[in-house]
Formats: C-alpha cells, sequence, structure tokens
C-alpha cells in the first residue's frame, strides 16, 4: 500500500515544458512555411496558366514562386548573367505577420510564464523554420538558378527571431515584463528613437505617395507597355506593393540627403541627379524627371530636424521629474541619433540590392551613408529640441 502511494506518476509529454515547447515550436514552424509557400505558389501558378507567351512547364512555375518565397526572406538568387538580392520589404511582411500568428498559438499551447522561456520557445519556432528555409532553397536550387542554403538558413533564422519573438511575448503580460526589464533610459532612449523615425518614415511615405499621383499618367503607359492582361495586370500591381515600402525608404534616404541609385553611376538626391535606362515598373514612375531646385534639398532636411527636435523634447519630458543638467540632457539627446540612424540602416539595407547584371548590380540607397546624415540631422535636432524644452521648462521654475 505504502509503495503504491509513493510510487511517482508517469510523465507525459504536455506535462514536460520542454517537449511540449519543441513540438509547438516545430508545428508553428511548419505551419507557417506550408501557409506562406502556399499564399506565394497560387498566384504564382495563376499567372503562369494564364499567360500563353510562357514556355515554362508547371514544375519551374512552382519553383519560380520558391525563389519568390526565399527572396522575401532577404536570400539571393544566382542567375544567368547578374544576381536578384533585392527584397521586397511588402513581401517580407508575409513571413514575418504568419510567424507571429503562429508563434502566438504556440505561446498559448506552452504558456511560457517567464520572459526567459517565451525565448526558449521563440528558438524553438525559428530554428526548425530556418531549416525549412534552407531545404526549400536547396529544392529550388538548378542548373540556371542558384540559391545559397546557407545564406538561406541565416536569412530563416533572422526572420524566424523577429516574427516569432513578436507572437510568443505580445500575448498576456510578457512583452510588458520584457520592457520593464529594460532600464529607464534605454526604454526612454528607444521610445525617442522611434518616434524619430517613425515621422521619418511618415514623411517618406508621403513623399513617394505624392511623387507617384504626380506621374501617375506616366505610371500607367508603364503598366500598359508590356500588355499583362487581367491576371498579369494583378500580378503588376502586387509586385508594386511588395516594392512600395522600399520606395518609402528610398524617400527617406532622398530626405536625408544622400539619396539612392539606380543603377551604376547613377543618383537621385537632392544635389544631384542622373538616370539612365531603368526597368518598365511603374512603381519607378515615381523618379524625378530632373534635378529638384537647391531649396527643395535644404527643406528637405527640415524632415530629420523636426524628428530629432520631437524625439529630443521626449527625452527631456520623461527627465523633467530628475531636474537634469546641461551635459545629461544633451549626452542623452545626442544619443538619439545614432539609434535611429542604426534603424534606419537596417532598413535602408533591406530595401536595395542587385536587380541582375550589367547596370543594376547597384539598386537603392548606401546604407551606411544613410544612416550617417540620418543620426547627424536628428541628433542635432534632438540636442536643440531637448535644450529649448528644458530652457522653458526652467524659465517656469
Amino acid at each position: 500500500m505504502t509503495e503504491t502511494l509513493n510510487r511517482p506518476a508517469p510523465t507525459s509529454l504536455r506535462s514536460s515544458p520542454t517537449r511540449s515547447g519543441v513540438g509547438a515550436g516545430a508545428a508553428a514552424a511548419l505551419w507557417t512555411t506550408a501557409v506562406g509557400l502556399l499564399c506565394v505558389v497560387v498566384p504564382a501558378l495563376l499567372v503562369w496558366g494564364t499567360d500563353s507567351r510562357s514556355g515554362a512547364g508547371a514544375g519551374e512555375a512552382l519553383r519560380n514562386a520558391a525563389r519568390l518565397w526565399l527572396v522575401a526572406h532577404g536570400a539571393s538568387l544566382d542567375v544567368p548573367g547578374g544576381r536578384y538580392a533585392l527584397t521586397p520589404i511588402g513581401l517580407l511582411l508575409l513571413p514575418l505577420a504568419l510567424l507571429a500568428r503562429f508563434a502566438a498559438v504556440a505561446a498559448r499551447d506552452v504558456r511560457p510564464a517567464r520572459v526567459r522561456a517565451a525565448m526558449t520557445l521563440t528558438l524553438w519556432i525559428a530554428g526548425p523554420y530556418a531549416l525549412l528555409v534552407a531545404a526549400v532553397a536547396v529544392a529550388a536550387t538548378d542548373p540556371d538558378v542558384y540559391v545559397s542554403p546557407v545564406q538561406s538558413l541565416l536569412a530563416g533564422l533572422a526572420v524566424g527571431l523577429a516574427g516569432a519573438a513578436f507572437g510568443v511575448l505580445c500575448p498576456g503580460r510578457l512583452w510588458r515584463a520584457a520592457w520593464h526589464a529594460l532600464s529607464r533610459r534605454t526604454r526612454r532612449l528607444v521610445q525617442a528613437a522611434a518616434a524619430a523615425a517613425a515621422l521619418s518614415i511618415a514623411a517618406g511615405a508621403v513623399l513617394a505617395g505624392g511623387s507617384l499621383a504626380f506621374h501617375g499618367a506616366r505610371a500607367a503607359e508603364l503598366a500598359g507597355s508590356s500588355e499583362p492582361g487581367v491576371v498579369g495586370g494583378i500580378a503588376l500591381l502586387l509586385a508594386c506593393l511588395a516594392l512600395l515600402p522600399n520606395a518609402v525608404v528610398w524617400a527617406v534616404a532622398w530626405l536625408a540627403g544622400p539619396g539612392f541609385a539606380v543603377g551604376v553611376g547613377t543618383v537621385v538626391s537632392p544635389s544631384a541627379h542622373e538616370v539612365g535606362p531603368v526597368p518598365a515598373l511603374p512603381l519607378l514612375a515615381a523618379l524625378p524627371d530632373t534635378a529638384v531646385p537647391g531649396w527643395v534639398g535644404v527643406a528637405g532636411l527640415v524632415v530629420p530636424l523636426v524628428a530629432g527636435a520631437v524625439a529630443g523634447r521626449m527625452v527631456i519630458a520623461e527627465l523633467a521629474a530628475d531636474e537634469p543638467g546641461r551635459v545629461r540632457t544633451v549626452t542623452e539627446a545626442a544619443l538619439v541619433g545614432p539609434v535611429c540612424g542604426a534603424a534606419v540602416w537596417l532598413l535602408a539595407w533591406l530595401s536595395g540590392g542587385a536587380v541582375g547584371g550589367a547596370r543594376l548590380v547597384q539598386v537603392g540607397p548606401s546604407p551606411w551613408r544613410v544612416a550617417l546624415a540620418v543620426a547627424t540631422v536628428v541628433a542635432v535636432g534632438s540636442v536643440a529640441g531637448a535644450l529649448l524644452r528644458r530652457g522653458r521648462l526652467l524659465g517656469r521654475s
């Protein structure tokens, strides 16, 4: 009787957090891969099936869809005579959103109680997902198009970590716990830099959208030049929407000063304008026809300055209770610039890349130039805004 009472209860798979985390993570990775591929394969097959000019078979159409899915993760394709390495940021949002969705489902099943357990579950999702992305890269490779499995593995891991972390941490109080685990100074800096980056991106969206609307007739002409048909026209529209966030980042680079390139030896910036032949993509109709007047470029610099000033006022508003000295105010406000510049560097790096061979091996902004310009101008605006706000607060007291 005593032995029966003292006998340990058998452990089940559900009672083991490690095993349930592994299973839930692998399931989330598998579902994300399947649904993500399906979202790309179905439109690709519709375009292939309705395009009478296509001489490719169904197998080649499926491989092309898989390659497009890999490009959405940041993988590059080595094609005859060149390379495709430009990531459509709008399409990148698809795997990120799916990862967040299925990671949230996995978190509800496992119910991690601490941030460390949540990050462990994130790894259990991102690891299998990266392996699946590498496997798709192997399947999508043929003698004409090569996709590096190692690069795909790393790209899948980065996307998997970002999307899964968002999905796992957001439910419940884990996100707040992770946020409050940071120091007050770090939270203050991140909030101010995020505000400056958001304002810069919003201004870039207005500039890109306004330029595209102004050149609407040319965009329509480019859209009809290839006679895509109804299904092809929808595919062309989706391609432009996928690349629209890239255009917004290029507009941010233009406002910051360095601008961007649309081919080797080209530049589109407030101070220079030299553009050669470009692909017949309607989105590229937004490119300015000629160089803009010098005062327009100077006016463009107002945007990151104002964004920095808003961020500086946020910094001093958080510091007001501590009555900070001038040195501390300048130091914390100036740090907003490099943090905002780092965020813009990542976006600029994602938004550009090679699009084939010859001249189009260089498309998009220079990440380090844009980041340096944004960091400098935002830092100046942030320090000015913080000092002005501090002076007013001291004057009232």
